[in-house]
């Protein structure tokens, strides 16, 4: 069947099957004869590529959409223009008809996706979520449901009598490209560039809290508000997000940041108001997340690598492409003071830095293993501290006392900061240690690494003047590294991190005395099960297909000898 001059978007058959209809990057829309592959006629109209076309319930009706915007009707045996629908969301990606015949459904180019009432044409409801094209749409058998894919990674699905969103799923690891229900509506299979096609289970989706997700990317901050209500976080998409600390559930900002702002660091105002840095144009610029909210510009930095903000949001320090560490007093008139200058007291690579509680001190770690111990208010030089570590993160005591460092080769170093000296190591960790954090009780540290789990650590009860420090627990569950951590301010015993993997997750620490024991609160972007290590012993009812699930996600296999009893 030849005959479009270019590439081929989308084809599909007639519900008596004799035609099939197909459209394309030519801007037309073709009918062919099923039987004898010839081309019945071209229907010319749209003025950019059209990317789908799909046939009404009855057969009277093809409907395509396009890249110019519109969606055209179409009479299926005579080729007759019908109506023209302009859509306020711009490019069509893609179309379906609701098996009732009550509604048409387009996803388009930034992300949308309307419903049109499919006998007048009239717009109904828009449905936002997406942030990327919408490639796929789909409507369950009973028209109850819309399923969607989209190049923001992720399929979604909503209730179709009121465009609500019911939840997001998040596994597909690059652009999903089309969505389909089963047959009898039990399943959602969606496929995408990832070289995956995934399976899911429509009545786990309506009923799990743990595939509500957002499109966070790669979860860089976290950070609890003053009454530790509220959790802050930064995502590698540069999205900001708010969320109850309690439920996990989202907590809208005030105020939406402009695009062109990348977002660098998040902390809390003194009043609890959240407050970001980001830049702009190589320029720093601090922006308070409420209504009529100042946005204060920091004149004279340069491309940005890394920012932080002391605990009262007083002071920023930034570190840029040449390693240059700049501190900024925001209450003095934005007075800039350069701390480190390249070719100055190092050379090296600077990896982290960190604030004390009160944020008093402030202590920068290279790469070679220097520490830099500096006070923020003179700006003057404390000390520096030279070791043998490859410095990746760094933790003030709640007393400033001691300063935890970890390094890349796992190990966490405690580092006295009256006496200069590293009496207690913390081994555990298989990589390097990529975040650290101390309770604000002072008796508690929790670490994540690149080996993708989190570490809870014990303060021992002191024999005479020696300290001692001893494991308590090991968090696992994680796909990828973890990347921060926080200590909530006024609950007791609960933190949150923040994973390469995309999730959210707050933990709450208990302890009988002897055992300590870790319990998740909730998360989002959970979205994979994980069965790391599991022995199944005694399980009946496992088919073939199951099987492979558990054994694909971590499970010991020790299912072959199974008969289909077992």
């Amino acid at each position: 069947m030849e005959g479009p001059r270019n590439n081929v978007k989308s084809v599909t058959f007639s519900p008596c099957g004799k035609h099939i209809a197909s459209s394309g990057e030519d801007e037309t829309v073709r009918v062919w004869d099923s039987q004898t592959g010839e081309c019945l006629f071209t229907l010319e109209g749209h003025t950019n590529w059209v990317m789908n076309v799909k046939y009404s319930l009855s057969g009277e009706w093809l409907v395509s959409g396009g890249r110019d915007g519109t969606i055209r009707f179409w009479n299926s045996e005579t080729g007759e223009p019908g109506v023209v629908l302009n859509s306020p969301l711009g490019e069509v990606y893609s179309l379906a008809f609701s098996p009732d015949g009550r509604w048409i459904a387009s996803g388009h180019v930034k992300g949308g996706l309307q419903l049109w009432h499919a006998g007048s044409g009239e717009p109904g409801p828009v449905l936002h979520g997406h942030t990327g094209y919408v490639m796929g749409v789909a409507f369950s058998p009973d028209s109850r449901w819309i399923a969607s894919s989209s190049h923001d990674y992720t399929v979604r699905l909503w209730d179709a009598s009121t465009g609500a969103p019911i939840n997001t799923l998040s596994s597909h690891k690059a652009d999903v490209n089309d969505v389909v229900f089963s047959p009898n509506g039990f399943q959602i299979a969606s496929g995408g560039s990832d070289s995956r096609v995934r399976l899911w289970d429509v009545d786990s989706i309506l009923t799990s809290s743990v595939e509500q997700e957002d499109q966070l990317g790669a979860v860089l901050k976290t950070v609890y508000s003053p009454n530790g209500q509220n959790i802050l976080t930064v995502g590698s998409h540069q999205t900001v997000k708010q969320w109850s600390s309690l439920t996990g559930a989202p907590s809208p900002l005030l105020t939406e940041l402009p695009e062109s702002l990348l977002v660098e660091s998040v902390s809390y105002s003194l009043n609890g108001l959240p407050t970001v840095v980001g830049t702009r144009n190589a320029t720093l610029r601090l922006r308070e997340m409420q209504e009529g909210g100042r946005e204060t510009i920091l004149e004279g930095s340069r491309m940005v690598k890394y920012v932080t903000m002391s605990p009262c949001c007083r002071r920023i320090v930034s570190i840029d492409l040449y390693d240059t560490v700049t501190i900024w007093d925001l209450a003095s008139a934005q007075r800039m003071h350069v701390l480190i200058r390249r070719g100055g007291p190092t050379r090296e690579d600077i990896g982290c830095m960190a604030f004390s509680a009160t944020g008093h001190q402030l202590a920068v770690g290279t790469r070679s293993g220097t520490i830099w111990l500096f006070d923020p208010q003179s700006k003057g030089l404390i000390m520096s501290i030279p070791t043998d570590w490859i410095i990746e993160a760094m933790s003030f005591s709640a007393d400033g006392q001691q300063l935890a460092v970890g390094a890349d080769d796992g190990c966490i170093h405690l580092l006295d900061l009256q006496s200069d000296e590293c009496a207690i190591e913390l081994r555990g960790h298989t990589e390097g240690v990529v975040c650290i954090a101390y309770s604000p009780c002072g008796e508690w540290i929790t670490s994540g690494s690149q080996d993708k789990t989190v570490r809870v650590w014990r303060r021992q009860q002191p024999q005479g003047d020696t300290e001692s420090w001893s494991y308590g627990s090991t968090i696992h569950g994680y796909f990828d590294e973890v990347l921060d951590i926080a200590w909530n301010p006024i609950v007791p015993m609960e933190f949150v991190t923040g994973s390469m993997d995309e999730s959210v997750r707050v933990w709450r620490v208990s302890s009988d005395g002897e055992g300590v024991v870790v319990k998740l609160l909730w998360g989002t972007n959970l979205a994979v099960l994980h069965a790391a290590g599991l022995m199944l012993k005694g399980t009946t009812g496992l088919d073939p297909m199951q099987k492979k699930l558990l054994i694909q996600c971590g499970a010991v296999s020790n299912l072959t000898g199974m008969n289909s009893e077992e």
